[in-house]
């Protein structure tokens, strides 16, 4: 029995072949009993005769199991009471569990095991057929013997083996499904921790800058405090607002920090004003791409404005990769309450002279968990005509 199979599946052929096993032996008594033997003919006295039937019967409801020490069995059965009575018991109560046994051992057992059991089958149906009293010479014995188990039991030993051959298919199938949905459940996590890694490291770089803007300007106020008031107000006011938004960096990257992480530098890092920038630099490469901002564009959190500098790139960087000839346009919008970002990608026929590239997913991962960081959302979905969208809001406060 496979690993992979299901308990509710285990229990459904349990019932099965308990129900075979049980309706034959049920039915084989009833014809000994009750019927007198229309349909199965012993030739034993009638208390063999029903121990035979149990014996043929019962091991059937484990066939799925102990596939070879059932065909045993029953075909052990079926030639001792031929060899104990001196004649061969005939009808549907020999046919139907030789050939269930047979078709057993052929499905649900290796290709020895299975050899092994056609064998000790033929073995019991030629001393069956030998004993047979109908059967009285030995074209008769042949002719038997290649009707019944080169045919019939031939046949079920084949539809076994080929059923076999089926589900182990089906199973290695699911087992490979299963191992690649595990495989890419084990390659988002890393991407997520890898993404969250270098968000680490660039909010550090922001806090970082921030910081030493404030000491720069308290340097500044302190030079100027007496001879330029106004000066010194305009500093302390900078100083206030660097603060503000340093400590909602802080916050949010409290959770993402890594104790083992060194800093990487003191270099501010992108923001929405080097979308232009990167805009051309997509050009250059090739890309046929416009930039539309619209709104009144103002100073947003250095945090965000890096996220959505990061979107944009990740998204550029993913239409060159696989659509390397369509046209794309990036709108920017400044909403009173949120930042939004659309960069969209129209389909296309034509090429840069670059191959597009196989992805692996990480890269909108990583946008979509940029995004999350700040309360936001991405939604990343290919259009119905062709082409692609990226569409990201990003929340921002309302200033006092």
């Amino acid at each position: 029995m496979s690993a992979v199979t299901k308990p509710r599946e285990i229990d459904r052929q349990s019932v099965l072949d308990w129900s075979i096993a049980i309706a034959l032996l049920v039915w084989g008594q009833i014809d000994l009993w009750i019927i007198g033997g229309t349909q199965t003919t012993t030739h034993g006295p009638r208390v063999s005769a029903a121990l035979y039937v149990v014996c043929a019967t019962v091991p059937l409801a484990f066939r799925r199991r102990w596939p070879l020490g059932v065909l045993c069995t029953v075909m052990g059965a079926i030639a001792l009471d031929s060899l104990v009575v001196g004649k061969a018991p005939q009808g549907l109560e020999v046919l139907l569990p030789a050939l269930i046994a047979v078709y057993s051992v052929a499905a649900y057992a290796d290709r020895r095991r299975a050899v092994v059991g056609f064998a000790i089958g033929f073995v019991g149906t030629v001393i069956e057929a030998s004993l047979d009293p109908e059967v009285v010479t030995v074209g008769q014995l042949v002719v038997v013997e290649g009707a019944f188990f080169v045919g019939l039991g031939g046949s079920a030993w084949l539809v076994g083996r080929f059923v076999r051959a089926r589900r182990l298919e089906a199973e290695h199938s699911e087992n490979r499904a299963a191992r690649i949905e595990r495989e890419q459940e084990e390659l988002a996590r890393a991407a997520v921790a890898e993404e969250r890694g270098r968000i680490a490291r660039e909010l550090h770089d922001v806090i970082a800058h921030s910081v030493s803007l404030m000491g720069v300007q308290a340097g500044a106020v302190e030079r100027v405090l007496e001879r330029d008031p106004e000066h010194a107000r305009k500093a302390l006011r900078s100083i206030q607002e660097t603060a503000r938004e340093s400590v909602g960096e802080l916050r949010r990257l409290l959770g993402i920090l890594r104790a083992d992480e060194e800093p990487s530098g003191l270099a501010p890092q992108p923001g929405l004003g080097r979308l232009t920038a990167l805009v051309d630099e997509s050009r250059r490469a090739g890309l046929s791409a416009e930039l539309t901002i619209e709104g009144e564009a103002r100073p947003l959190p250095a945090g965000i404005e890096l996220s959505a500098y990061r979107v944009v790139q990740e998204a550029l960087t993913n239409v060159r990769k696989h659509a390397p000839g369509a046209s794309t346009n990036v709108l920017v919008t400044y909403g009173p309450t949120e930042l939004e970002l659309c960069i969209r990608s129209a389909a296309t026929t034509r090429t840069n002279g670059a191959a597009p590239a196989d992805g692996t997913g990480h890269g909108i991962v990583g946008m979509r968990e940029r995004v999350a960081l700040y309360g936001g959302a991405l939604d990343a979905h290919p259009e119905p005509g062709g082409g692609f969208v990226v569409r990201a809001r990003l929340p921002v406060e309302v200033a006092p």
